[in-house]
């Protein structure tokens, strides 16, 4: 099933603009982008081992998501894609909501999934498009690294906190950094903001090239410093938050989350 959100009062991330372009031009390589899985690549994705990698890798994160604690009544996949863990999700809730702002992954997703108690939802901006305190579970993956700031990922936080029913979880990865906090190393945060500030411009550029209507091959990255989850997320009502790193069974690399639940 799928069911657009109706309006809402929502932000609308400038980083949507490049993820409606990979569903549009490589769905499953910019959902999973290892070397030569592309489609132009010498080994690009079949849809047969790009839901078996969903399905290894879902596991993973099950068995770490169970041994904080997991209510399986519904949850909600936010950044769904092209349904690479969504279809696995659906063995282990009693109902999903899988959500996506690209049209293509969405129907990439649709043609291939048909579980029933999945609902997928297209989405533009970052609200979730459900009740408040109706849900038992909150999930993404690969979502919250291509936001543009911190400020567009507290967004979302507070509105997982909205419709997480209380004493529901969330488990979001997204790729943490711990800064030195003074003295010599000091540098090291000046040079990694004047990178950024390079980054920043590039992308600029590239999305100019998008909106004109051109390919520009683009993944924005941002990443988090540990102490923002535990001076943010109480405010939006989250306890026992807790900093997951664990490496995946698939590639053998580290993967981290965030793991938090509903006062």
């Amino acid at each position: 099933m799928l069911l657009i959100s109706p309006c809402m009062k929502t932000e609308n991330p400038d980083s949507n603009a490049e993820w409606k372009m990979w569903g549009d031009k490589d769905p499953l390589w910019a959902v999973t982008s290892w070397k030569d899985k592309d489609k132009a690549g010498a080994n690009p994705w079949t849809d047969a081992e790009f839901y078996e990698l969903g399905r290894s890798d879902w596991a993973d994160f099950l068995k770490h998501w169970k041994r904080y604690g997991l209510d399986q009544s519904t949850a909600v996949e936010i950044g769904c894609g092209a349904g690479r863990l969504t279809k696995h999700m659906a063995s282990v809730f009693g109902h999903v909501h899988a959500l996506d702002i690209s049209p293509g992954m969405i129907e990439y997703a649709k043609a291939r999934i048909q579980e029933p108690n999945i609902a997928f939802h297209l989405v533009d901006g970052n609200a979730i498009p459900l009740p408040g305190d109706s849900v038992t579970a909150v999930f993404s993956t690969h979502v919250f690294q291509h936001f543009d700031s911190i400020d567009t990922a507290s967004s979302y936080f507070k509105d997982v906190a909205r419709v997480l029913a209380r004493d529901g979880t969330m488990m979001i990865h997204l790729p943490m950094v711990i800064w030195p906090c003074v003295g010599r190393l000091s540098w090291l945060i000046r040079f990694f903001r004047i990178l950024k500030t390079i980054d920043r411009l590039n992308v600029k550029r590239k999305r100019r090239s998008i909106r004109g209507g051109g390919f520009a091959p683009l993944m924005c990255m941002n990443s988090y410093p540990v102490d923002y989850f535990h001076k943010v997320l109480p405010t939006f009502g989250f306890k026992d938050i807790e900093i997951s790193i664990f490496a995946t069974t698939s590639d053998n690399y580290p993967q981290s989350f965030v793991l938090a639940r509903k006062s």
